[in-house]
């Protein structure tokens, strides 16, 4: 298969899971548990650094804005999204800084984790001048309220990011790496022929 066929697959894979994340997850977080809101947006965060990592160029874009498009219709979503949508944009892009030393290994994995963490810290700064921007007086105060109801979600989205980025990129990472290998068990496994 060729490369171009595999990045295809890779950013279908990446839209799936960022839009099942959000949506599939929303009904097991309880309300007003800002803690557990991985279904929101944590998920899509790491699906962003991923589709910059594994496949980078333009699916480091067109990954999270497909996610967040194909969810917001079924999900809904109001002006914010000019904020939202650009947000995970920006950590596509901060994947793709770290693609080329990219490597399955716990060194890496480590690395990807602090770029998933400080991705996903700028989102939130970014989307949440987008609140007070929309829904909050335009005065300091304003500003600062704005920052004050947000720190529970950010400390949520930085503990999700940090926890599941490791392990999600080091699979993600393995699979890549070795996908010629895997896809000639999978067809042995299921008595198909396999290509010498």
């Amino acid at each position: 298969m060729s490369e171009r066929n595999w990045k295809l697959i890779g950013a279908v894979a990446l839209i799936a899971l960022g839009v099942l994340g959000r949506v599939a997850l929303r009904p097991f977080v309880p309300a007003g548990n800002a803690l557990l809101a991985f279904d929101l947006f944590a998920i899509v965060g790491i699906v962003s650094v991923l589709a910059g990592v594994l496949l980078g160029g333009y699916y480091s874009l067109a990954v999270p804005l497909a996610a967040m498009a194909v969810s917001d219709a079924v999900l809904g979503n109001g002006m914010i999204f000019v904020f939202t949508w650009s947000g995970f944009a920006m950590m596509g892009v901060l994947g793709l800084s770290a693609r080329k030393s990219r490597a399955p290994n716990a060194v890496f994995g480590l690395k990807l984790t602090g770029i998933g963490v400080a991705g996903i810290l700028a989102f939130d700064l970014w989307t949440n001048v987008g609140w007070w921007a929309l829904f909050y007086p335009h005065t300091m105060e304003g500003l600062a309220a704005c920052f004050a109801m947000a720190l529970p979600f950010m400390v949520g989205h930085i503990l999700t990011t940090a926890a599941v980025l490791p392990t999600a990129s080091l699979a993600a990472l393995y699979t890549v790496e070795n996908r010629s290998r895997l896809a000639a068990a999978l067809r042995a496994r299921l008595g198909l022929p396999v290509a010498a």
